[in-house]
């Protein structure tokens, strides 16, 4: 980390403390689950909106939903539905939670993309 405050005690501290808290093997079971459960709706989203999403891709919590229409559609109507999201190459748009994400907010993440998918189809 090159920097004018790169390696200074503090930092060392904060980056040596977040390499033992990612480093401990029920910190890393939960994201697992997580992006199990994350994945599960990914799944159910892109059965029920099939013009919309082609399928899912990635492991753990980096995830993505292969789009059929331009990403940036999907950008756009996950704006509106207040999803934050990022287009990605061929065609898809990518998910990239906090890995300590709470299970109630990947709840709503999922309601939220089913709104901006809902929108994109009546749309269309």
């Amino acid at each position: 980390h090159g920097s004018t405050y790169g390696g200074n005690p503090l930092g060392c501290a904060v980056g040596a403390k977040v390499v033992e808290i990612l480093s401990d093997p029920a910190f890393l079971a939960e994201v697992a689950r997580k992006g199990a459960l994350m994945r599960q709706g990914l799944e159910s989203l892109v059965a029920r909106h099939p013009q919309v999403f082609d399928s899912v891709r990635g492991e753990g919590l980096m995830l993505g939903l292969k789009c059929k229409p331009a990403p940036a559609e999907v950008v756009k109507a996950g704006y509106a539905a207040g999803v934050l999201t990022v287009a990605a190459a061929d065609n898809v748009l990518r998910l990239l939670p906090a890995l300590n994400i709470p299970d109630a907010d990947i709840a709503e993440a999922l309601t939220r993309l089913d709104q901006a998918a809902t929108h994109l189809e009546k749309v269309a």
